[in-house]
C-alpha cells in the first residue's frame, strides 16, 4: 500500500510532455586537452578538475559510453523533460534484468534535483541504492530563501508549477533548499562520485551530503558558494577528492562576494581527503583558517588563482602534501618560509606568476620532482641550493631574467631530465654552459637574446646530433598518484616538439670534447637566432662559423722539395718565433689593442660624427651603464639623487632606447646625445659580456669625439685579477668614487657626484637639456 501511494505521489509530480532531446555541443578545446573554465582556457593549473581526471563524463555533462558500462547507463543528457524518458528507461532495464550504476542528468533545464530516486529495479531496489556515478551537469538550481531559513515548498522538474511534499518522503519536516530536497531525503549507499558543476548553487547547508557516506569525489565547481555552512560536509567520511573550483559568486549589484564560512575547519571531519582543488575561488586571508584544518592525509592542494598573498610561515605545517599549486597568486610567497612544514613531503609545485624573486625558499626540498617557476622574476640559481634539489626532474624557469652563468648549476641536480629557459636576458652561449647542460634530456632556449659565437653553433649541431643518437622518452613520476602531476603537460610538449635537423656539408661535424644528450623542446625554424654584433644584424645558430673550421687554404707542401723546403723552414722559424714570443710578453696589450680597433671599426660603422663642440645640444646629461643586477640600486638610490636633488637627467636603456633600433645603435645614440658618461662597475657587471661591451665602447666612443667625459662608480671594491685590462686603464687614468658600506660616509659619497656631474653639466653652458 505503501509503495502505490509513492507511486502515485510521483506520477502526479511527473508533468507529462514529450521529451525532447537537445543536439549536444563539442566542445573542441577539450578534446584537444586545453580545459575550459567558464569558456576561458586554463592549461596552467595542476587541478583535480573533473574532466581533468575522470573518464566516465565528458565537457558537457554526458556519459562516456567508452569509460561506463552500456548496460547499466542511462543518458539524459540535453532532454527538457527528463523524469518520464527516466523512468521509461528503467522499466526497459527492469524486464531485461539490469540495474542502473551511471546516470546523467546534465543541462536539463532543471531547477532541482527531481524525486527518481524512489524508482525500483528488478530486484526492487531503488535508484538510489544502486547508482555509483551521476552527474546534474549545466542545470539551473533554484535556492529560494537564504542561510537560516526554513521553507516546505520545493519545484518540479521544470519550474511550472509547487507542491507541497509528504514529510515521510522527505525524512525530515521542512528543507532548507529547494533544489536539495531530493538528495536530502534519500540515503545512497553505493554512490561514489557526485558531480554538481555549473548549477547556479550559491549555499551549502547542513548535512547536505549526510546520505552519501561512501562518496569518493565530489565536483561542485563553476557555481556561485558564498556560503558554506560548518557541518555541510558531515558523513563525507570516505571522501577523497573534492572539487570546489570557479565559484563565482556575486551581489545583487554585480559586485564579487567572498567565500565565507561558520567555521574555519569545515574541512576538517574530512579525515580521508586526499586532493583539494580550491583554483580560481576568490580567497582572501580570512580563509587561511580552512587551509590551516586540512589532515595530515592531504596530498594535492591546488590554490591557483585564488588571489591569496602572502600566506606566511604556517599555512602547510600541518599537512603532508606532495602536490601544490599556488600559481597566479602575486607575492603569494613573500615569506622566506612560507612552504615551511613540507619540506620533506613536497613532489610537485607550480608557482608561476607568483612575482618570484629569488629560489632560496626551495633549498633542502629533496623530494621534489616538477617545479614549475615560469613567469616570474628569477635572475638566477645558486649552486649550493641546486646541489639540495636531489629529485628534481623538470625545471620550468620560462620568462624569468636569468643570465648566462659560468660555473656548474644545473649538473649539479642529478635526476634533472627537462629544463626550459625561455625567454629569458641569456646574451651569451659559453663551453662551460654546453658542458653545464650535456646532461639534460630536453632543453628549451629560444627568446633570449643572444650574441653569436661559435659555441651557439656548436650548441645547435650538438642538438642536430642527439636527434639521431637518442630517443624520446617519457618523463616519468617516481610515485603514482591519482591526480595532475604536470608530467602529463611536458610529456605533450616533448611528443609535439620538432626536431632539429643539420647538415654538417664540408665542415666537420664533430663540436667540441663535450659529449652531451640534450634535444630542443621548442625548436622551430627561425627560434633560435643569435645578433652577429659588428654588423649588427640577427642570424640563425645554424649559420655561425664553427670553433673548429680550419681554413681551407693550405699549401700544398708536396711542391716543396729538398732545398727549397729546408730554405722556406729557416725563414719561417724566426719569423714565427720572434712574434709570437712578443706577443706572449705583451699579449695583455695586445689583446687590448685589439679589442679597441674592433670596437672603434664597429662603431665607425654606425656613427662617422668627428667630435663635439661647445655648441652640441645634449638630450641627456649622463648615460648610466649598469648590469641587471644592480637595477635596484640604479633606481632606489641613483636616480631620486640625480634627478630630484640635482636636476641631472639620466638616460636609461629600460626606458630611453628607441624601439625599432638595433642594441648597439641605442647604445651609440645615447651615449652621443649625453654630455657625460656614467658606469656602474660590480663585479656583477664584469661578468655581463653586453656590459663589458659597453665599457669599450664608452672608452673608445669618447676617444673618437675626444671628450673625457667619463664618471666611474664603483659598487664594490674590485681586485686586480678580476679586472679587464679596459677597467684597469680606465681606473688608472681616471678618478673614480666607490660607494661606502658604511651608511654616516655616504653624504660625502654623494656631495663627490654631485660635484663631477654639475662640473661635466657646466662645460657646455650654451646647451640646453631636452630630456
Amino acid at each position: 500500500m505503501k509503495m502505490i501511494l509513492r507511486l502515485l505521489l510521483l506520477y502526479c509530480y511527473l508533468p507529462w510532455t514529450n521529451p525532447v532531446r537537445i543536439n549536444q555541443k563539442v566542445d573542441m578545446s577539450r578534446l584537444s586537452g586545453t580545459p575550459l573554465r567558464n569558456g576561458q582556457p586554463d592549461g596552467d593549473c595542476l587541478t583535480g578538475y573533473m574532466t581533468d581526471v575522470q573518464s566516465w563524463v565528458d565537457a558537457n555533462g554526458a556519459l562516456n559510453m567508452r569509460f561506463t558500462e552500456p548496460n547499466s547507463s542511462i543518458d539524459m543528457s540535453n532532454m527538457s523533460n527528463p523524469v518520464p524518458m527516466l523512468q521509461h528507461q528503467m522499466e526497459i532495464m527492469r524486464s531485461s534484468r539490469r540495474y542502473v550504476r551511471f546516470l546523467s542528468l546534465a543541462s536539463c533545464n532543471l531547477t532541482r534535483v527531481p524525486l527518481v530516486f524512489q524508482f525500483q529495479d528488478y530486484k526492487g531496489r531503488y535508484l538510489s541504492d544502486t547508482v555509483e556515478y551521476m552527474t546534474f551537469y549545466g542545470n539551473t538550481f533554484i535556492s529560494i530563501s537564504s542561510p537560516g531559513q526554513e521553507y516546505d515548498v520545493t519545484l518540479n522538474a521544470t519550474g511550472a508549477a509547487e507542491t507541497t511534499v509528504a514529510a515521510n518522503l522527505l525524512s525530515q519536516q521542512q528543507a532548507t533548499l529547494v533544489w536539495s530536497s531530493s538528495l536530502q531525503a534519500s540515503v545512497f549507499p553505493v554512490l561514489k562520485e557526485l558531480d554538481l558543476r555549473a548549477c547556479s548553487i550559491q549555499v551549502l547547508n547542513p548535512n547536505l551530503f549526510s546520505g552519501m557516506r561512501n562518496l569518493e569525489a565530489l565536483y561542485i565547481g563553476e557555481n556561485a558558494i558564498y556560503h558554506i555552512d560548518a557541518d555541510a560536509f558531515t558523513g563525507l567520511d570516505n571522501l577523497i577528492h573534492l572539487d570546489l573550483s570557479w565559484n563565482h559568486p556575486n551581489d545583487e549589484v554585480g559586485n564579487p562576494k567572498n567565500l565565507v564560512s561558520d567555521s574555519f575547519y569545515i574541512f576538517s571531519n574530512l579525515t580521508n581527503l586526499v586532493s583539494l582543488d580550491l583554483s580560481h575561488t576568490r580567497l582572501t586571508p580570512r580563509n587561511f583558517g580552512m587551509i590551516r584544518g586540512l589532515g595530515k592525509r592531504l596530498k594535492s592542494l591546488s590554490l591557483c588563482g585564488t588571489g591569496l598573498m602572502n600566506i606566511g610561515d604556517d599555512i602547510f605545517e600541518n599537512t603532508s602534501l606532495e602536490i601544490l599549486d599556488i600559481s597566479r597568486n602575486n607575492g603569494i610567497l613573500g615569506a622566506q618560509s612560507s612552504l615551511k612544514g613540507i619540506e620533506n613531503t613536497l613532489v610537485v609545485l607550480n608557482a608561476r606568476e607568483t612575482g618570484l624573486q629569488t629560489m632560496e625558499m626551495l633549498k633542502d626540498f629533496k623530494k621534489l620532482e616538477v617545479l614549475q617557476l615560469s613567469n616570474n622574476e628569477i635572475t638566477g640559481l645558486r649552486s649550493e641550493l641546486a646541489k639540495t634539489l636531489k629529485s628534481l626532474q623538470v625545471l620550468d624557469l620560462n620568462k624569468n631574467r636569468m643570465t648566462s652563468w659560468f660555473n656548474n648549476t644545473f649538473s649539479l641536480m642529478p635526476k634533472l631530465r627537462f629544463l626550459a629557459l625561455k625567454d629569458n636576458n641569456i646574451n651569451l652561449i659559453t663551453e662551460p654552459m654546453i658542458e653545464d647542460l650535456s646532461e639534460i634530456d630536453y632543453l628549451a632556449l629560444s627568446g633570449n637574446f643572444v650574441v653569436c659565437n661559435c659555441h651557439a653553433k656548436d650548441l645547435y649541431k650538438m642538438a642536430a646530433y642527439n636527434e639521431e643518437k637518442f630517443k624520446d622518452t617519457k618523463l616519468k613520476p617516481a610515485s603514482k598518484t591519482l591526480y595532475n602531476t604536470g608530467f602529463d603537460v611536458y610529456n605533450k610538449v616533448i611528443s609535439i616538439r620538432n626536431t632539429v635537423k643539420y647538415d654538417c656539408g664540408n665542415e666537420s661535424c664533430e663540436t667540441t670534447n663535450i659529449t652531451g644528450q640534450f634535444r630542443l623542446v621548442d625548436y622551430w625554424h627561425g627560434g633560435y637566432t643569435c645578433l652577429k654584433v659588428p654588423e649588427s644584424k640577427s642570424m640563425l645558430f645554424s649559420d655561425v662559423v664553427a670553433c673548429n673550421v680550419e681554413a681551407r687554404d693550405k699549401l700544398d707542401y708536396d711542391e716543396l722539395k729538398g732545398g727549397r723546403y729546408l730554405l722556406l723552414v729557416l725563414i719561417i722559424i724566426p719569423c714565427v718565433l720572434l712574434p709570437m714570443l712578443f706577443i706572449f710578453v705583451f699579449r695583455r696589450n695586445l689583446r687590448y689593442c685589439l679589442i679597441t680597433m674592433r670596437n672603434s671599426a664597429t662603431l665607425s660603422l654606425i656613427n662617422k660624427n668627428e667630435g663635439v663642440d661647445e655648441g652640441t645640444i645634449f638630450n641627456y646629461d649622463v648615460f648610466v651603464s649598469y648590469c641587471n643586477e644592480d637595477r635596484g640600486w640604479v633606481l632606489d638610490h641613483l636616480l631620486p639623487h640625480m634627478e630630484a636633488e640635482c636636476s641631472i637627467s639620466a638616460c636609461l636603456h629600460e626606458r630611453d632606447f628607441q624601439v625599432g633600433l638595433s642594441i648597439l645603435e641605442n647604445i651609440v645614440s645615447c651615449m652621443d646625445r649625453s654630455r657625460s658618461i656614467m658606469l656602474i662597475i660590480s663585479q656583477r657587471f664584469l661578468l655581463s659580456q653586453w656590459c663589458q661591451f659597453e665599457m669599450h665602447l664608452a672608452q673608445h666612443r669618447l676617444l673618437e669625439t675626444r671628450r673625457e667625459d667619463l664618471i666611474l662608480v664603483l659598487l664594490e671594491d674590485i681586485p686586480r685579477r678580476l679586472r679587464p685590462t679596459t677597467l684597469h686603464y680606465l681606473m688608472l687614468t681616471k678618478t673614480y668614487i666607490v660607494w661606502p658600506k658604511v651608511s654616516s660616509e655616504r653624504s660625502i659619497f654623494w656631495r663627490r657626484m654631485k660635484k663631477s656631474l654639475m662640473s661635466q653639466k657646466s662645460k657646455y653652458t650654451e646647451n640646453v637639456s631636452l630630456a
